[in-house]
């Protein structure tokens, strides 16, 4: 037997397997009875048990276990306000282990003394595996100061802000680093990351007769930020052939970030990256730029990216939509439905973070 637990509207039961479905980005409600169903059965688990782990994008939204004291909706505003921050993914999960009782580790400290194999499919930055099961080098003091040097410590929830003041004081014990879960018979196995999905792509884009390069596998900032960058690079490519001639393919992963306000739209970080992109390579010709998210979602929405070329900023004036604007109000979903620029994916049963392939021809 086992727990699976799957995106709203995503998953795919699974024989003799417990399934459910819980909330991501934010977590809600079902992600906690996800939470409990796997700490019952760590719990109940034996010596001579063999326990396997598999964790992909989405985990650290999708099995939560509050502490006691702290909500269901103490943690859902403590995501938002780490998410509209804008903060790299390795600060939210910084903050996220330390008001948890499996994350960080502590799973593995439950599943004690079964023999416990964790499978993880990397989609962080960083490229080291992560996860419930997997050691944690951080602390409640980095927890603390995550939050306090972006500004958002007052905007905590009062019940996390006194869970944390404890961690520091010692009356909670930290998240069991590598020294600690070297004492459980525990093995962690990293079955793929961005590195692979790049070099995937790179292979495919060769095969087809692209020259081809990859420009980092870890790409991380603004989302408009990069876009912009992307452009420029897309220019040089047209008008000096560097740092590639073409027909040619730049292939980059990584995940970038928006900064939200207030009145955010609808929008991802990709979408956001991709209209960027267009309103900066007016007068180019042969420019396109795919970029995505590999689980088939891109933030909050149901789009997986966006899909834009030399020609869209035109079509966008043509249809009386201005991009420019729909990225200052972080809202791109709209402006690429209405263009049918928006990509739809579908879950992909999988997620080793963003894709972007820029090609020039």
């Amino acid at each position: 037997g086992g727990v699976a637990v799957d995106k709203h509207g995503q998953g795919t039961p699974v024989r003799d397997i417990v399934f459910r479905e819980s909330g991501h980005p934010v977590p809600d409600d079902d992600g906690r009875l996800a939470g409990n169903a796997v700490t019952e059965l760590a719990k109940s688990v034996a010596a001579d048990d063999l326990v396997f782990v598999c964790v992909t994008g989405g985990a650290s939204a999708q099995l939560i276990a509050p502490p006691d004291g702290i909500s269901v909706n103490d943690l859902a505003g403590l995501t938002e306000t780490l998410l509209n921050a804008g903060l790299p993914i390795h600060e939210i999960n910084t903050v996220r282990k330390h008001v948890s009782e499996i994350k960080g580790g502590r799973l593995t400290q439950l599943i004690d003394p079964a023999r416990l194999v964790t499978l993880v499919l990397v989609d962080e930055v960083a490229g080291e595996p992560w996860g419930p099961t997997v050691s944690d080098d951080t602390t409640f003091a980095d927890a603390v100061a995550v939050l306090r040097r972006h500004g958002l410590w007052t905007d905590t929830p009062t019940p996390i802000r006194d869970y944390l003041r404890q961690g520091i004081e010692g009356s909670i014990p930290e998240t069991p680093d590598v020294d600690v879960l070297q004492r459980y018979d525990s093995q962690v196995v990293v079955l793929g990351d961005a590195t692979d999905l790049c070099d995937a792509a790179a292979a495919k884009a060769i095969e087809l007769g692209y020259d081809t390069q990859v420009l980092s596998s870890v790409l991380e900032a603004e989302s408009r930020e990069v876009g912009a960058v992307l452009a420029g690079i897309a220019a040089e490519i047209e008008q000096r052939n560097r740092p590639l001639e073409p027909p040619c393919v730049l292939i980059s992963g990584g995940e970038t970030t928006v900064t939200v306000g207030d009145d955010a739209g609808r929008g991802g970080p990709n979408q956001e990256l991709a209209v960027q992109f267009a309103t900066r390579i007016g007068g180019l010709d042969g420019v396109t730029l795919l970029s995505l998210g590999t689980d088939g979602t891109d933030g909050p929405t149901t789009v997986a990216g966006g899909l834009v070329d030399d020609r869209t900023q035109e079509r966008a004036t043509d249809c009386g939509v201005n991009l420019s604007e729909h990225v200052a109000r972080h809202d791109a979903t709209t402006a690429l439905e209405r263009l049918g620029d928006a990509v739809v994916t579908g879950s992909t049963g999988t997620n080793v973070m963003d894709l972007r392939l820029l090609a020039v021809c």
